[in-house]
């Protein structure tokens, strides 16, 4: 089976029209817990001291909530003062009390081989990720309840990895090429909604129409998306079909992707030869209805060809130096979720060596959650302060003369905040 198939019974035979650019866009209203908690930190514990005692019932690990919470700390300390072994944070040449003052080096490389998610005699059913099962099914319900972006993106991540393992992956595109592939549900600023582990083979989701494995994972990405109220979703070539635009236009999300010619069956665009000699900023539209679904496709050239295609119309406008359809910019606008999300991983990526595959991936769900933690963070603080317009009042900071527009809605009270004065978190501290 192809990795894009068609889920009709007969092929249809589709007659694209070229149409003139439309100066009207649909108007998209704009949206206006505790990750690791207590139950999943507790499992842990439970899990790591039963692993201990399986593989020797003469020993106890004796290991505690209070210890786990340590050890992750430490962890998380390493990534930011990183060294290329673990053992030197004890060294008496660059000892890190921050660690070393917590636990002993012996302590912490016996959690850190003992730690574990699930019980080795339960049954796994063949499930690839049975280690790191009890993991996802904590964290991903999560994700899945945080309040979302009107715009989305689906894209695939590599978590690094060279050690040998049947799960790891290879993509030339990506800056780690080799490891462990996540499908990745993400807003534009790298906020984590949903992600699925690709564990070899991508089933096609109950209820729909089963369009090939780059398809049928962005379908199961967004059963979590609200449907019909203007969520919009982005994705790239490797995922496109009409296929999968109808899908899920039918489950009330209209989709802007870039789409191989291949893939667009019955579009006769010109070719990247011909588009050239008229010049860069030259595009041509096309549309087609597909099943009830009106698509739009345009094919722009700058120094080479792209198609994009979408269930939403979108406006086509003259740039400043070339010509440019918006709906090229707002896919490079929107797209760029998952690669924010690699960014902020990067800055301070846990880097701890292991052998076994569930310790690597646990360690960047450690990092998912704190750079989840931080993009909520920076939300709620954009929402408790909100300037007001012509309500200019004097700083509630004792001591400030300041006049500020800014006010806390929590604490009902005005703060300045600017590039002088910060009495917003003075004032909370």
């Amino acid at each position: 089976k192809t990795g894009i198939s068609c889920f009709y019974k007969k092929r249809q035979r589709l007659a694209w029209e070229t149409v003139e650019p439309q100066n009207s866009e649909k108007a998209i209203p704009t949206w206006q817990s505790t990750l690791f908690d207590l139950d999943l930190t507790n499992s842990i514990v439970e899990q790591s001291n039963l692993y201990c005692r399986q593989q020797n019932p003469n020993s106890a690990l004796k290991l505690d909530q209070k210890e786990l919470e340590q050890f992750i700390g430490t962890v998380v300390y390493m990534s930011i003062s990183h060294l290329p072994r673990s053992r030197m944070y004890w060294s008496s040449a660059c000892r890190f009390p921050q660690v070393a003052d917590v636990m002993s080096r012996d302590r912490w490389e016996e959690l850190k081989r003992f730690i574990h998610f699930n019980d080795n005699m339960a049954p796994n059913n063949d499930d690839r990720l049975f280690k790191i099962r009890p993991l996802i099914d904590s964290l991903l319900p999560k994700f899945q309840a945080l309040p979302q972006d009107q715009m989305l993106c689906v894209d695939e991540q590599m978590v690094p990895f060279k050690g040998r393992s049947s799960l790891k992956q290879y993509n030339p595109k990506k800056p780690y090429k080799w490891g462990y592939k996540i499908f990745m549900l993400c807003d534009t600023k790298g906020l984590v909604h949903s992600f699925e582990i690709f564990a070899g083979k991508i089933d096609p989701v109950p209820g729909q129409p089963d369009i090939g494995a780059s398809g049928d994972v962005v379908l199961k990405l967004a059963q979590v998306i609200h449907p019909n109220i203007n969520h919009l979703l982005y994705f790239d070539s490797w995922f496109s079909s009409l296929n999968l635009f109808v899908a899920l236009a039918k489950m009330g999300i209209p989709a802007l992707g870039t789409v191989e010619k291949k893939h667009l069956q019955g579009c006769s665009f010109s070719e990247d030869s011909d588009m050239k000699k008229k010049g860069r900023g030259v595009f041509e539209e096309q549309e087609v209805v597909v099943d009830g679904v009106e698509m739009r496709a345009v094919k722009w050239f700058d120094h080479r060809g792209v198609i994009v295609a979408s269930s939403l119309p979108v406006k086509m406008k003259r740039n400043v130096f070339v010509k440019r359809p918006s709906i090229i910019a707002l896919y490079r606008k929107c797209m760029g979720g998952v690669d924010a999300l690699d960014a902020l991983i990067a800055q301070y990526r846990i880097h701890i060596r292991s052998k076994k595959y569930y310790h690597r991936l646990f360690f960047h769900f450690v990092d998912m959650v704190i750079v989840n933690s931080w993009l909520l963070y920076r939300r709620d603080c954009v929402a408790l302060c909100v300037p007001k317009k012509k309500e200019r009042q004097r700083c509630k900071l004792p001591l400030c003369k300041g006049h500020t527009v800014f006010k806390c809605e929590k604490c009902n009270v005005h703060l300045c905040l600017n590039k002088h004065n910060n009495c917003f978190r003075l004032f909370h501290t």
